[in-house]
């Protein structure tokens, strides 16, 4: 994924229109990949539905508690999981199948198979839905932050103060208008943030 380094030359209008795009892209394949595996589930639990291994009822449950297990990974992860994640993840997937098994079979007396393929299921829309689920929140970030500050007067001020108080982002901002791009980008006004708080 890109990322503004300040140390680096500005993009040019032309290359940050190619970023533009190609985080379009991205995201379309992501949405696209969402859904065939929303189908895939979907196909499942209607199988196994009316194969009468499940009641509806019991297939809401098991879709309900493994999509919200997902979106809450999906989203409260970090942008760079380390090893703990990824086992806290795993963890998460395992209890909720376990779960699913245990609210299906023992309080909603349904049968032991249905209940067991329903967790397998819940398990594996808890890992697929959060990993294109953490992609597509990346994506949507990276997509605002490759968005100029034009319509934005409070983003516009705080670059100008910036620029005033430090050289160094003064001549980013220079040079970054010099490639025919007048208004710096919300990315890059966090890069400068960042570049404040380490360096001074």
């Amino acid at each position: 994924m890109f990322q503004f380094d300040l140390t680096q030359e500005p993009l040019t209008s032309r290359e940050l229109k190619e970023e533009q795009d190609k985080v379009k892209a991205k995201r379309k394949e992501l949405i696209k990949y969402s859904c065939i595996s929303d189908v895939f589930h979907a196909f499942i639990f209607i199988a196994i539905y009316f194969a009468q291994l499940l009641s509806g009822y019991a297939i809401m449950a098991a879709v309900g508690l493994s999509t919200v297990c997902a979106i809450i990974l999906a989203t409260a992860t970090k942008n760079t999981l380390n090893r703990g994640d990824v086992f806290s993840a795993a963890t998460i997937a395992t209890a909720t199948a376990v779960a699913v098994v245990f609210i299906l079979h023992l309080t909603m007396h349904q049968s032991l198979t249905g209940s067991v393929l329903a967790g397998l299921l819940a398990g594996s829309i808890v890992i697929v839905g959060a990993t294109l689920g953490r992609k597509i929140k990346q994506v949507m970030t990276l997509a605002e932050d490759l968005k100029p500050v034009t319509d934005d007067p409070l983003a516009q001020r705080e670059i100008n103060e910036l620029c005033r108080k430090y050289q160094f982002l003064n001549d980013y901002c220079d040079q970054a208008s010099r490639y025919l791009r007048p208004q710096l980008t919300y990315g890059e006004l966090k890069a400068m943030r960042q570049w404040v708080r380490s360096n001074c």
